[in-house]
């Protein structure tokens, strides 16, 4: 039995449930208490939620929320979900992990912007620290389009990695442990900053380096990992710490993201 809940009444997803309910926003004071009542009301189970606000308003009050409901909610830590969030603090955490990464700078950092270019040349890439859907994404061909960043350090920018072609969607699956369960690896086409053409692949390379991200970062559940082929070699740019928007399309070749999800319960 499916229960939804969005904050838009014209959400689908609402009328392919069982039960339906309107959500405050997860930034709103009485967003916690909504979700502790509802589970409550409808005896929620699990809670399966691939929006990051929900996820970190929910970790950040697991504790309160496990105290007055039986419902189960799987989730990394705020940290790893920290770190997801921001792709600055992703390229670092590549970086120290000894893992490949993109050369980055944040744009505020002008000797750091210096060097980059020096390094990597023309074209770079710009991006919003914590935007989504490759909103505000945009290329940087000359030294002219760094006025388009004004100095904000809202921004990271990064070499440019390979080409649209050699970009791929990973799903990862880890159990209670941070254990890798499964992986699949999906070559894929993007239409404003979502998905709609996947390919599922066999590729040596990039499954050892999945391997390698999820033994350093340990997720609890879901890991969705984006990644291109710069020179042959695969490099990560991004860490979805939650459901994919490709859950569907996985789910229809046999990896389920809420089946695996079991891997990652303690039942005890």
């Amino acid at each position: 039995r499916i229960v939804g809940a969005c904050i838009d009444k014209d959400s689908l997803g609402l009328y392919m449930s069982d039960a339906a309910y309107i959500s405050p926003l997860a930034n709103e004071p009485n967003f916690i208490d909504w979700l502790i009542e509802l589970c409550n009301k409808e005896k929620i189970d699990i809670i399966f939620t691939g929006v990051e606000e929900n996820i970190f308003a929910i970790q950040k009050n697991i504790e309160k929320i496990k105290s007055r409901v039986k419902s189960i909610f799987i989730s990394s830590s705020v940290d790893q979900l920290s770190i997801g969030n921001d792709k600055y603090e992703t390229c670092k955490w590549l970086e120290r992990e000894g893992l490949n990464f993109p050369k980055y700078s944040l744009a505020s950092d002008n000797d750091s912007l210096s060097k980059l270019v020096k390094e990597c040349g023309f074209p770079l890439i710009a991006k919003p620290r914590n935007g989504k859907g490759s909103n505000g994404i945009f290329k940087i061909e000359n030294w002219d389009d760094f006025k388009l960043l004004n100095n904000t350090s809202d921004y990271i920018v990064q070499e440019y990695l390979g080409d649209e072609e050699s970009e791929y969607t990973i799903g990862c699956y880890c159990n209670k442990h941070g254990e890798l369960v499964d992986v699949i690896i999906m070559k894929r086409k993007l239409k404003y900053g979502t998905t709609f053409m996947a390919e599922i692949v066999e590729d040596a390379s990039i499954y050892e380096e999945v391997t390698r991200i999820c033994r350093q970062f340990s997720p609890k559940g879901p890991l969705n990992i984006q990644l291109r082929k710069h020179n042959n070699i695969p490099v990560c740019f991004e860490l979805n710490v939650r459901f994919s928007g490709t859950t569907p399309m996985r789910a229809k070749w046999g990896y389920n993201d809420i089946e695996a999800i079991k891997e990652a319960i303690d039942f005890s």
